[in-house]
C-alpha cells in the first residue's frame, strides 16, 4: 500500500470515528430532551454497563448506553414507569413493529408481555419478537413499577418510549 494510500485511509477511519462519536452525543441529546430535558451525559469506563459505549446518559427515569458497536444510533437502555404507561408502550412497540409477513412466519403475536401477565409473577420476562431470534429486552413488575430494558434499540424508538412515559405523568 502507498503511503498516500495509507494515509487517506487513516483519516478516512478517524473521521468515520469521529462522526459516530458526534452522532452518539446528538442521540443524547435528544433522549434528554424527550426526558423533559433532564438528564446528564458522561463519558463511558470501559466495561460499564451492559457492553462498550460511546457515552452514558442518566436521568432519574432512565439510564442509557449509547452502544460503541453502532454508528452513535442504537441504546441498550433501562427505564422504570407505572404499569398503565407500560401497556401504552407496549401496544405503541407492538403496532410498530406488527409482522407483515406470510401466513408462514414465525413472529410472536405477542412479544411484551401484557401487563395482566406481569403482574401474576415478579420473575423476569422476555420480550421477544422472533422465536429463531435472540430477545430484544426483558420486563418485570415490582412494587408497582415496571422495570423495561431494551438491549440494542435505535433511539429513535427510545426517544418515543421516553415521550409516551413522560406524556403520561
Amino acid at each position: 500500500m502507498s503511503e498516500a494510500s495509507s494515509t487517506s485511509l487513516l483519516m478516512a477511519v478517524e473521521a468515520a470515528y469521529a462522526a459516530s462519536k458526534a452522532a452518539a452525543h446528538t442521540a443524547a441529546l435528544i433522549l434528554i430532551e424527550a426526558d423533559g430535558g433532564r438528564g446528564n451525559i458522561h463519558r463511558a469506563q470501559r466495561g460499564e454497563g451492559p457492553a462498550d459505549a460511546w457515552c452514558v446518559v442518566t436521568s432519574a427515569n432512565f439510564t442509557a448506553h449509547i452502544l460503541s458497536e453502532s454508528h452513535g444510533d442504537r441504546a441498550h437502555v433501562t427505564l422504570s414507569v407505572a404499569p398503565a404507561v407500560y401497556e401504552q408502550m407496549r401496544i405503541w412497540s407492538e403496532a410498530r413493529d406488527d409482522c407483515r409477513h406470510d401466513h408462514g412466519c414465525i413472529c410472536r403475536t405477542d412479544p411484551w408481555p401484557t401487563r395482566a401477565s406481569l403482574s401474576k409473577s415478579t420473575e423476569e420476562r422476555r420480550i421477544n419478537y422472533r422465536a429463531d431470534f435472540g430477545e430484544r429486552g426483558r420486563v418485570r413488575l415490582t412494587f408497582d413499577r415496571v422495570t423495561v430494558t431494551l438491549y440494542d434499540e435505535p433511539v429513535t424508538v427510545v426517544d418515543t418510549l421516553l415521550r409516551i412515559a413522560r406524556s403520561a405523568v
